[in-house]
């Protein structure tokens, strides 16, 4: 009878440990979950009964201090990537401009057939650079948030034709004819009207690429104001819609089209400025890129 009772005490004090160290794991599992979501700061508590338990924590918070201090690395090593690639844009520019002009003055001179061919190709490949240099150079200001936004009232009807109007020779030099659709309903947005511009600008140059042939542009207002970009284009399988807005994504992968991958991502941070969403969809051979004013 003794040894049942010790028994029946030990199985009862067994069970009572157990569950004290099922609660503490599921303490530690909780405190995990917060430092995750960012809702904590705190380390794991190591007030532990279990010292297996307890070295298990010490442990886990020793992995925190590590994350925590990559985290601050990458993050620093980031802004000096950023810094470097703005100084760098900052000084090709000068000498590149030099270069541009040098050879606008060659092709006023008196050169051969060959001669002005060869000229054309380099002021053709300094132009590409030069949109390089500028892309980078305006996305690095983009993200390190030196972008004055200034939220106002547009007429987004007006804003758009007038965009269109200013790009009017892009699109003939491209021999593509414009389809534009707007409503007779006046849609208002809230936006800073060259951040907008630079994203009506950017999509233009982006479907003026690609674009076989025609372009629709229009605007639609449901829950929210759309601006609309549409075109048909070849080889889809080969665009993944998920990346377009993504730095450096080209679905030319030999960039034979001229494009830096820049263009959209900066539409896509750009957007984000103005409180608004870039999307992108694919149907049957058209695609479309659309940006959401919330």
């Amino acid at each position: 009878m003794i040894i049942l009772i010790l028994l029946s005490i030990s199985v009862i004090l067994l069970i009572f440990y157990v569950f004290y160290l099922k609660t503490q794991i599921k303490s530690i599992g909780k405190q995990l979950e917060d430092i995750s979501k960012g809702k904590t700061e705190k380390k794991i508590d190591i007030s532990l009964i279990d010292k297996d338990i307890e070295y298990l924590a010490i442990n886990i918070n020793r992995n925190i201090d590590f994350q925590r201090q990559l985290r601050i690395d990458v993050l620093r090593n980031e802004e000096k990537l950023k810094d470097s690639i703005a100084s760098i844009s900052h000084d090709l520019r000068t000498p590149l401009t030099s270069i541009m002009g040098y050879l606008q003055l060659l092709e006023k001179s008196e050169l051969s057939g060959k001669q002005k061919e060869k000229v054309d190709i380099l002021k053709k490949k300094s132009e590409l650079l030069q949109n390089l240099i500028t892309s980078f150079f305006e996305i690095t200001i983009i993200e390190n948030d030196n972008v004055n936004v200034k939220l106002e009232k547009i007429n987004l009807n007006n804003f758009l034709s007038d965009v269109m109007l200013s790009s009017i020779y892009s699109f003939k030099t491209a021999n593509i004819e414009p389809i534009f659709d707007v409503p007779d309903t006046t849609i208002f947005i809230e936006a800073d009207k060259l951040i907008l511009q630079r994203i009506i600008q950017n999509l233009i140059s982006n479907t003026l690429k690609y674009a076989h042939e025609y372009i629709k542009i229009s605007l639609v207002q449901n829950e929210h104001a759309q601006l609309i970009f549409q075109n048909k284009v070849q080889n889809t399988e080969n665009i993944n819609v998920d990346l377009l807005f993504e730095k450096f994504y080209t679905a030319d992968k030999a960039r034979s089209s001229g494009s830096t991958g820049l263009g959209l991502a900066i539409v896509k941070l750009l957007a984000e400025k103005i409180n608004a969403r870039a999307v992108a969809e694919i149907d049957g051979h058209i695609l479309t890129l659309k940006i959401i004013f919330l």
